[in-house]
This record gives structure tokens, C-alpha cells and sequence, in this order.
């Protein structure tokens, strides 16, 4: 399936609901339903129904549900799907993973292109890392400097966040001279945060490097959501993984797989 990149690198699939379309939905491989924008429903006259409450990049919120009866994409072609209404969805909704939890996905970056199959041996050329899945989403073991981290794999998010707990590993504390102004964080519920931000000096993931990684410093929600928040973690971002030829997971072996 081709894809398209929005202005921050995000990945983002046509998809139509209901013969409606086509529509951007961001690909996320840290969420596993789908999410459409409030705007876009409204457009589509679609119905909200259900209320439940979900984990934001910064907050908690309650969110209402609609269903379609026709999701549809180059890849897949579901019936009788909820979706979440989330006020600020990247482009017109996010694609979760709950359509390809069953076998594997492979992001393209150069091309790009999503590509889906069975689970199958680590291919020729990709260097594997094995994790674990979290309420279906790839949390793999990295080291940051020395530092051992757990990594939620999120082409969603544009960049590296760390968690405090990572910032104190690290040795670096308020006022550090490294820290320098990271912009301000939006969240999909138009929560909004300032935070800071660091260079260092090396992300190991398995045998694949990166230099100079960029990482923002915030306490999100995510991390106590998936039981990793005692401990140093971090949101491993697209503008991190866009750094390679192609990235792909394979969740029943709940594994990373990497290609320059």
C-alpha cells in the first residue's frame, strides 16, 4: 500500500469508511484501534455512540466512539468497526495495528510503502531485536548512552520522549547545561505541554546505531499504561526509525526488524 508523509514525517495511509474517501489516517504502531477526527465525523455525518476513556500523550480523557460499517484500504477490508473521536487525530484519523496484529508489517521508508504478510523468519538484510508485546503494542529493550531503556516502538510520534525516570539515568538535572528548549507537545485531546530537550550520544537498538539522537523529557501517561514507568523508557519516534531503509514488526514473534 503507498503512503504518503505529512510535514513531520508521519506516515499516513488512504483508507475510506463507508465508501467515503479517500482519507490520511496517520499509521501508528503504538495504538491498535482506529481513531477519526471529530471534524472529519461531522463532515461524514457519522453518529457519535459510546463513551470510554483514553490515554493521551499527556493526559487521560473520555472519548466518544462511532462505528462504520465499511473500513476499507489496499490492504484490508473490515466491517462493524468502532472507532474513537478524538478532537486534534494526526490528518483525518490514526490506523492502529488491530488490522495486522496477526502477522507483519513492513514500513518502507524510502518508497514508502506499508507491506503486510504472515509471520515469517527475520528476511535477509534486516537486523532483529525481540520484545515483548504490551496490550498489543512493541515495547523493545535499547541502550542510550549506557543507559538501559524500554522502547515503545510509535511511528505516530514525530519524536524520541523520554520518561523522567530515563532524564535522572542519564545524569541530567534541572538547569543541565544540555537541556535546551524542546518546543511545546500537542496531544490528540489539545493538551499542551513545554519541554526540554537533549542531545546525546548514542541509541543501540540490537546491533543497529544511531548518533546524536535528539530526546524530549516528559512524564506520558503511555508509560504507566504499558508498566514501564519505574524504570527508564521512551517513546522511540519516527523521526528516529525514518533514519533507516525500512522498519518492520512482527507481532506474534513480537520482534523489531531493521534495514539500513
Amino acid at each position: 500500500m503507498p503512503l504518503r508523509m505529512d510535514a513531520s514525517g508521519r506516515l499516513q495511509a488512504q483508507v475510506t469508511l463507508d465508501g467515503s474517501g479517500p482519507l490520511l489516517f496517520t499509521v501508528d504502531t503504538a495504538a491498535t484501534g482506529a481513531v477519526l477526527s471529530q471534524a472529519v465525523a461531522s463532515r461524514l455525518g457519522l453518529r457519535a455512540g459510546v463513551e470510554r476513556q483514553v490515554v493521551g500523550g499527556i493526559g487521560h480523557a473520555d472519548a466518544q466512539t462511532v462505528t462504520v460499517s465499511r473500513f476499507r484500504s489496499e490492504l484490508f477490508d473490515l466491517h462493524d468497526v468502532p472507532l474513537l473521536l478524538l478532537p486534534q487525530a494526526q490528518g483525518d484519523g490514526i490506523l492502529g495495528m488491530a488490522p495486522f496484529a496477526h502477522g507483519r508489517i513492513e514500513l518502507d521508508l524510502r518508497t514508502p510503502t506499508l507491506v503486510s504478510g504472515p509471520s515469517v523468519p527475520t528476511p535477509e538484510g534486516f537486523a532483529a531485536v525481540d520484545g515483548q508485546l504490551r496490550h498489543g503494542i512493541l515495547v523493545v529493550d535499547i541502550h542510550i548512552d549506557g543507559v538501559p531503556v524500554k522502547a515503545v516502538v510509535d511511528t505516530g510520534a514525530p519524536y524520541n520522549i523520554g520518561n523522567p525516570r530515563l532524564q535522572a539515568a542519564l545524569g541530567i538535572v534541572p538547569g543541565d547545561p544540555r537541556l535546551t528548549p524542546g518546543g511545546t507537545f500537542n496531544d490528540t485531546f489539545g493538551h499542551t505541554r513545554d519541554v526540554e530537550q537533549a542531545t546525546l550520544n548514542r541509541i543501540a537498538i540490537g546491533g543497529v546505531a544511531f548518533a546524536r539522537p535528539t530526546v524530549r523529557f516528559a512524564d506520558m501517561p503511555v508509560f504507566r499504561a504499558l508498566d514501564i514507568d519505574d524504570a527508564p523508557a521512551m517513546i522511540l519516534g519516527i523521526g528516529q526509525l525514518a533514519q533507516m531503509g525500512s522498519i518492520a514488526i512482527d507481532f506474534p514473534r513480537a520482534q523489531l526488524q531493521l534495514r539500513p
